[in-house]
């Protein structure tokens, strides 16, 4: 008996109880994406110029007469695209740099030999915000600190993934989860009292480690406890705990302008999920490959129970490990076996491809909204909105018209891959970054982009057993962490361009490679009605079963499943644990 059998014919798929732990493992959603998209707010960039030499009590307001007419005879103008700026990086420097008093200073400096350099220090407008951007000075030729802060982080979730997928096939989920949200918690507030850039930056890099887990594991969670025909519900319901967190965001930061007391407010809270070590239980699905049949039994009793269910005993755990725990322990010593399998390697490097577009394209605007012109925080909130409209749309196209995973995921991509080629024509055509239409195209694409985000989540849930899933759900989250990564130098490539292209280039890249990601996915077995399999042999028959779907993989796949239960059979001779597996 399959352990989805179990949640469907005996306990329940999505009772009182399970619905009480579904929402309390999804809050933790809401802080992750504050976290992770703070440096929205944390990084704008306010307006600046350079400070004057010798006046140390330069401030970018203007403070009299005296102050402005410096300020003009040092700081030269700037042609943009619509009108006339005033330089944010370079000043004028003198032959004789001591006349300070603007009335001894020419009107046109150029006319005094005056020569254009770059200043290494700034002044910053902080009456519409406050952010770190200012108090570590990344602006100008120093710029590149903003990239590389957004980069670390997602590369100690590079780290932190590996880590806490394999580890949370092997300690539980329980722990893991609860491990990774309070130690991100430290990580996150230290950066407010970092007196230099390398500490800030080390700091970002420790939650980014400690907070990669976090949405991984409970997704995995979710989808081990809750039955197969709720489990695409249950998926769409978690990305409206991820916009509630969007909306909090850009809610409180309107309100707080300091970046030290936003972070601070937001970040906070987080403390309160230490009540988790005694509110909720273990994956009784996970507790069960591990040979915890009391401890599974028991959770179990309690989904029953909510479900008005009574069937269910240690006998109905017992079935389950006849049927998977051998093969799930040989299995899970040797995990590098699901990539020396040639279908499955091929399975796990089409969900890689589509993670790290996905989040490449995801984070690259989300992360980004500030070059998309325009009020920061209107744009963030359209950029909310597009999710929620996304999600809705998931809700219809998966309630009412029942698509599975494979057509959702591949309409969705290709619906993002024409908007951003669009938009990308508009800017060529306009010439302009910031139309009404470019910016209502990217938006659309992100549209689809984020339907695709969930679909892709269950959709490789559902292709890979339980013995392995969180290790290999690691692995995919390696791929979409350095989609994360490379995503802010996107924007920061496309300002080397010249021209039109400059501002075209990003949703090129965006089109291109989304168009790519939805194509591939046809290749994929579709999951929807299918039970989660225990095993790599359940998975491996899973797509010759699919063989009318038209999948391209089955031929492959059934000589791998032939051989593998081959292999399955011999090692169960070989270890004494001859017991065979029956539905």
């Amino acid at each position: 008996m399959k352990f989805d059998d179990i949640l469907e014919k005996h306990i329940g798929e999505f009772g009182a109880y399970q619905k009480t732990i579904y929402f309390l493992v999804s809050l933790p959603a809401v802080t992750e994406v504050i976290k992770i998209l703070l440096p929205v707010f944390i990084l704008a960039t306010p307006k600046h110029r350079c400070s004057l030499p010798g006046l140390t009590n330069d401030t970018y307001a203007v403070q009299s007469e005296w102050h402005e007419r410096l300020v003009n005879a040092s700081i030269p103008w700037e042609q943009t695209e619509d009108s006339w700026e005033m330089s944010s990086c370079l000043m004028y420097q003198y032959e004789n740099s001591t006349r300070l008093s603007p009335f001894q200073l020419s009107t046109n400096p150029e006319e005094e030999n005056a020569t254009r350099i770059q200043c290494n220090s700034w002044v910053y407008d902080h009456s519409e915000y406050m952010s770190a951007v200012s108090d570590f000075h990344m602006v100008c030729q120093y710029s590149d600190l903003k990239y590389h802060y957004l980069m670390i982080k997602f590369f100690g979730t590079f780290i932190g993934a590996t880590l806490c997928g394999f580890l949370s096939d092997l300690y539980g989920r329980k722990l893991l989860l609860i491990s990774c949200i309070l130690l991100s918690l430290p990580a996150t507030l230290i950066q407010l009292v970092s007196p230099f850039y390398w500490i800030f930056l080390t700091t970002h890099f420790f939650h980014g480690l400690f907070s990669a887990g976090v949405y991984t594991v409970l997704f995995v969670y979710i989808m081990e406890i809750i039955g197969p025909n709720y489990r695409m519900v249950a998926a769409i319901l978690l990305e409206f705990f991820w916009i509630a967190g969007l909306l909090i965001l850009v809610g409180a930061a309107y309100w707080i302008r300091d970046w030290k007391i936003l972070v601070t407010v937001l970040v906070s809270p987080t403390i309160f999920f230490i009540l988790y070590i005694w509110i909720i239980p273990e994956s009784p699905r996970w507790l069960t490959s591990v040979g915890k049949y009391d401890e599974a039994d028991k959770i179990l009793k309690k989904i029953a129970k909510s479900n008005n269910k009574t069937e269910t005993s240690r006998l109905l755990v017992s079935s389950v490990v006849d049927d998977v725990t051998g093969r799930n322990r040989a299995e899970s010593a040797k995990v590098w076996k699901l990539f020396t399998n040639c279908g499955l390697f091929a399975r796990t490097a089409i969900c890689a491809y589509n993670r790290f577009i996905l989040d490449l394209i995801y984070y690259g605007i989300s992360l980004n909204v500030e070059h998309l012109g325009g009020n920061l925080y209107l744009n963030y909130t359209l950029s909310a909105s597009v999710e929620a409209a996304a999600n809705i749309g998931m809700c219809l196209l998966f309630l009412v018209f029942g698509l599975g995973r494979r057509a959702l995921y591949c309409g969705c991509t290709i619906f993002g891959a024409l908007s951003f080629g669009l938009s990308a024509l508009s800017m060529l055509y306009w010439g302009s970054r910031v139309s009404s239409l470019s910016l209502s195209l990217v938006m659309i694409g992100k549209l689809g982009i984020s339907a695709s985000c969930t679909t892709i989540y269950v959709h490789t849930s559902e292709l890979f057993p339980t013995s392995v899933r969180s290790s290999v759900m690691a692995v995919l989250d390696l791929a979409g962490m350095f989609g994360g990564a490379v995503s802010p130098y996107i924007f920061e490539m496309s300002d080397f361009m010249k021209g039109r292209m400059s501002a075209a280039f990003p949703m090129l890249v965006y089109g291109v490679t989304a168009l790519a990601g939805g194509l591939l996915i046809l290749l994929l077995p579709e999951t929807k009605d299918k039970k989660m399999p225990d095993n790599i042999e359940d998975a491996l028959k899973s797509d010759v079963q699919d063989t009318s779907k038209h999948t391209v993989l089955p031929d492959v796949l059934a000589t791998q499943t032939h051989y593998a239960a081959i292999n399955g059979v011999t090692e169960r001779r070989a270890g004494g644990g001859g017991q065979s597996s029956s539905d």
